[in-house]
């Protein structure tokens, strides 16, 4: 009988050492990280937010170095209030065979001669007189002709694309474009701008970006 109590006893002895293992290997496990795993992780957090910090920085002097590229005007000419928004080329062109010069991209908003857009070139002349067809380009899309004009004087080397507020909403939903025009020269040249930092809120009544 003893015996039978003892070993009984065993067997209680042994269910409740495996019990109390159990629950030290539950307590050990419920511990959470090490304290060099927390190190790690702190260490992983702080390179992230130094690379978020980072790519922040590079689009702010991005955004800034985009809206730089813009030159706002106002002034009365010809009697009238006038606002121009301006633009030269990403790259030079050479568009007489004297060497690449930037080529400008205006928009004007005049009290009385109304709302235009054109390009202006340092040399060379233009092979629209009267008229002709240009191609723009936004982004990455397919290029759409355009019609445009060269004005009978030699004030100024400029070439009117006529419609103005279509070319205006092209810009002001694009990160670039790109204006294939014909020179005196011979053939076409194309004058590629970078314009995502178009402040659209300097050319009052003009419409807003899409995006």
């Amino acid at each position: 009988m003893r015996d039978g109590r003892r070993a009984r006893g065993g067997c209680r002895l042994s269910a409740f050492g495996l019990l109390l293992a159990v629950a030290l290997l539950s307590a050990c496990g419920d511990r959470g990280p090490s304290a060099a795993e927390k190190a790690a992780a702190a260490r992983e957090a702080e390179l992230a937010a130094g690379a978020r910090a980072r790519e922040e920085s590079r689009a702010r002097i991005e955004a800034a170095r985009l809206a730089a590229l813009w030159k706002y005007q106002q002034a009365t000419v010809g009697g009238g209030a006038q606002v121009t928004a301006a633009i030269l080329s990403t790259d030079n062109v050479d568009t007489d065979g004297q060497g690449p010069r930037p080529v400008q991209l205006v928009f004007r908003d005049h009290a009385s001669w109304g709302r235009s857009s054109y390009l202006v070139l340092q040399g060379g002349d233009f092979d629209c007189r009267p008229r002709c067809t240009v191609s723009v380009a936004v982004d990455d899309q397919a290029p759409a002709p355009m019609a445009a004009r060269r004005p009978n004087t030699d004030e100024a080397i400029a070439m009117f694309i006529n419609d103005a507020e279509a070319l205006w909403r092209l810009t002001a939903d694009a990160a670039r474009i790109s204006i294939e025009f014909p020179v005196k020269a011979g053939g076409t040249r194309t004058a590629r701008f970078d314009v995502a930092g178009l402040d659209a809120s300097k050319m009052p009544g003009w419409p807003a970006p899409s995006n």
